[in-house]
């Protein structure tokens, strides 16, 4: 899962021309905090997802599946 939401981190980030850096200072991360989560090595917590996602113009949804 962690790779998936970076994957999806990194097209939306790329297609609006921002580099790590750009994004890590709207979403209040460093860049290296953004390379982590692009590369599905690490999740930032949850408020922190929010504004990444916020800063990329998305809305971050949480699902969970039953048996």
């Amino acid at each position: 899962m962690n790779e998936s939401i970076g994957a999806a981190v990194r097209l939306r980030r790329r297609a609006l021309g921002l580099t790590q850096a750009g994004l890590g200072e709207r979403a209040g991360l460093t860049q290296s905090a953004v390379s982590r989560l692009e590369d599905g090595t690490r999740l930032p917590p949850l408020p922190a997802l929010e504004r990444v996602a916020h800063a990329l113009g998305l809305r971050l949804r949480i699902g969970l599946d039953g048996p």
